[in-house]
């Protein structure tokens, strides 16, 4: 395992970052995308992926996902059609660019579970066909902003598209929030998790108690080691599992600043990793 972050582009250029990350000992980053997105624009590095290509050779830091966090089964149909068409184009430059991951939502479909898992059976097949075909490995984040937001969501979503090249991208921080035992359901779900957003979560229990847990503003994002899970056991679960790949912190943590904040989770998350 090794310690990353996910960028959007915060700190510059593609090159900028990779810079930043590997002067301050990171050994990965992984990249959300969106259409349009000039950070890493998946257009251009489809129609000439050499000049990206060279920027990652140049850097020791690897790219290790790169993500959509988007809707394939949007209920309107242009928008269906334009965000599964971009979740291809992004397995198809992981597979150009050599990075083994591509990472982001199902979506959400308006309706019950069985609704969102036909429209997940209508959509989906073709994208994981193109990533078995490339040999790219799809990791949906399991994020209350899509359908794949808990276990027995995902059983669902895996027994309608079995595949070895579809699973998670495990967030604990998401579990903790719905109060469930994000390191029990790590290691059930341990042989399905290709990637990781190293994020903690706090639950607010003195609000709780005085409004309710439907209040609103019940907990926070926080980075590791700052909220309610033992990542201690969280790390130990990966290592179970022989999960041997980024650790890579979504920095959402109101109270540090982004370059200090990576830094801080990263010296964290370093105390679980050998030395190499």
């Amino acid at each position: 395992m090794f310690v990353g972050f996910l960028t959007t582009g915060q700190l510059g250029t593609l090159k900028d970052s990779l810079t930043w990350a590997e002067t301050h000992a990171f050994r990965s980053i992984s990249i959300a995308v969106s259409p349009g997105n000039s950070f890493l624009n998946i257009a251009e590095v489809l129609s000439d992926p050499a000049q990206v290509r060279t920027v990652l050779k140049d850097s020791k830091t690897k790219v290790s996902a790169i993500g959509f966090y988007g809707n394939p089964i949007h209920q309107d149909p242009p928008t269906r059609k334009a965000n599964k068409d971009y979740f291809m184009q992004v397995v198809e430059a992981c597979h150009r660019l050599e990075v083994p991951v591509a990472t982001g939502w199902i979506g959400m479909y308006p309706g019950s579970v069985e609704e969102n898992v036909r429209e997940f059976s209508r959509e989906w097949p073709d994208i994981v066909k193109k990533a078995e075909e490339l040999g790219v490995k799809i990791a949906i984040e399991n994020c209350m902003g899509n359908m794949a937001y808990r276990p027995d969501i995902w059983e669902k979503l895996f027994e309608a598209l079995p595949s070895d090249n579809l699973g998670l991208e495990l967030d604990p921080s998401h579990l903790i929030f719905q109060l469930m035992d994000a390191v029990e359901i790590a290691d059930k779900f341990g042989d399905k998790i290709f990637h990781t957003h190293m994020k903690d979560g706090q639950m607010l229990w003195k609000r709780i108690s005085q409004y309710g847990i439907n209040s609103g503003g019940t907990h926070l994002h926080r980075l590791p080691g700052f909220g309610d899970l033992n990542w201690a056991q969280f790390i130990s679960v990966l290592k179970k599992h022989n999960y041997d790949y980024a650790l890579s912190i979504e920095h959402e943590d109101p109270y540090f600043g982004y370059n200090e904040g990576l830094v801080i989770a990263r010296k964290f998350l370093d105390r679980f990793i050998p030395d190499t």
